[in-house]
């Protein structure tokens, strides 16, 4: 999928990213920090009390969860340029449109 040309996010593409809890898991993340890596994000999002889909909390959910994150969430994430992923360097860092969904994500913390 080519990058997000506009400038700020659609309304509708911030829900379809929002509706998913390991995306919103990871975006929360990034608001605590500047940087981190997948393999950190997978450490966190394992150990952390968000629903996956196994209890299990050890080395196999962690790889599972990065191995996600690597295929699946982080390319989406910089699909719309909401993280910067740089998967060469094994970098995540905010995107030029993350603060478009902070307000979003400010809502959902006070709901939950």
């Amino acid at each position: 999928m080519p990058r997000s040309q506009s400038n700020t996010l659609d309304i509708e593409t911030i829900y379809t990213l929002l509706s998913n809890g390991t995306a919103r898991a990871v975006l929360e993340i990034l608001r605590t920090v500047d940087r981190t890596t997948p393999e950190e994000l997978g450490r966190r999002l394992a150990s952390s009390d968000h629903d996956h889909e196994t209890a299990d909390k050890g080395p196999t959910t962690r790889r599972a969860i990065t191995i996600a994150l690597v295929h699946n969430h982080l390319p989406r994430l910089d699909t719309h340029d909401v993280v910067d992923y740089r998967h060469q360097d094994g970098e995540v860092t905010r995107g030029e449109h993350f603060g478009d969904l902070e307000p979003f994500l400010e809502r959902l913390e006070h709901c939950e």
